[in-house]
């Protein structure tokens, strides 16, 4: 092939020649038939997968799986606020609680420390009343001692006040009267004394003195006696009985008391100058001039005092 050759136009047949052997509308109509039948068969398939019906015990089955996932959830749901809600109230209750321990501790511990306060304070006042109280027991005795009748009472008085159960308060006081010689009152207080502390041989043993000085020596007596049975070592009640019986008469009985509260107390010149008197009134001057000498040796003072 030359270059000539293929500088040639190409003579071909136009589309409509009958080589091609379909006619321009033929063509045409073909092509609309295959794009119907094509479309047909597309929608058809189409129709089959969307439309396909699904049985209803498979729909109704996802139904109640969906129900009951969904209730499963809700009650899941419910459930958790449940337990929120119960954590939340016994936060709060263990919160009201502790804050009810600490308020009922404090209140306590508040109590402990006014009682520990107010009994403190109790026991500084009750030393306090009683170094008084002592106070004015060892000055009213040692006023009695001197003579100083008055002011020895006014000390007990001061005493009493301080505490008004101390026998011993009424005892000092009675003394104090007896040495005034108002029997009257020195009984009075000595049967206070009694009736606050029924074993005291001392507030008896000051009765019977008492009792003696008024005269009325059986009931002095008997005073010593029960002093003599509560305290057998009470000298006091012994020399105070041989006392009595002297002014009775009964000189024996009086140096036989006599001698037992010697024998007790030794150094009491007092009685040693009662029993150099039973002597005198027996006779016995020898032996009551050698009482008397002793008596003046224990206390040249006070061996011819009562």
């Amino acid at each position: 092939m030359t270059k000539a050759d293929t500088d040639k136009p190409l003579n071909r047949p136009p589309l409509s020649s009958p080589k091609y052997g379909l006619a321009p509308r033929a063509r045409i109509w073909v092509g609309a038939m295959v794009a119907a039948v094509l479309l047909i068969i597309g929608v058809g398939r189409y129709a089959f997968v969307r439309h396909t019906p699904v049985p209803r015990a498979e729909v109704k089955q996802g139904e109640d799986r969906r129900a009951a996932e969904a209730e499963a959830n809700r009650k899941v749901e419910e459930a958790e606020k449940q337990r929120l809600a119960a954590e939340q109230e016994r936060q709060a209750r263990a919160a009201a609680e502790a804050e009810a321990k600490r308020k009922n501790e404090e209140a306590e511990q508040q109590r402990v420390a006014a009682l520990r306060a107010a009994d403190e304070g109790r026991k500084r006042a009750d030393a306090e009343a009683l170094a008084r109280y002592t106070a004015m027991i060892s000055q009213g005795k040692t006023e009695s001692n001197a003579g100083a009748y008055d002011r020895a009472i006014a000390d007990y008085n001061a005493a009493i006040r301080l505490d008004p159960k101390s026998a011993l308060a009424f005892i000092g006081r009675g003394d104090a009267y007896t040495s005034k010689g108002d029997h009257d009152r020195a009984l009075a207080d000595y049967n206070e004394a009694i009736r606050l502390d029924p074993k005291s041989a001392l507030a008896l043993s000051d009765r019977g003195v008492a009792y003696a000085n008024k005269g009325d020596y059986n009931r002095a007596i008997a005073d010593f006696n029960e002093a003599i049975r509560l305290d057998p070592k009470s000298a006091h009640a012994f020399r105070n009985r041989g006392v009595v019986y002297a002014h009775k008469g009964d000189i024996d009985r009086a140096i036989a008391d006599f001698n037992e509260a010697i024998r007790l107390d030794p150094k009491s010149a007092l009685t040693f100058r009662n029993r150099g008197d039973a002597y005198t009134s027996k006779g016995d001057h020898d032996r009551a001039l050698a009482d008397y000498n002793e008596a003046v040796r224990l206390d040249p003072t006070r061996a011819g005092n009562r």
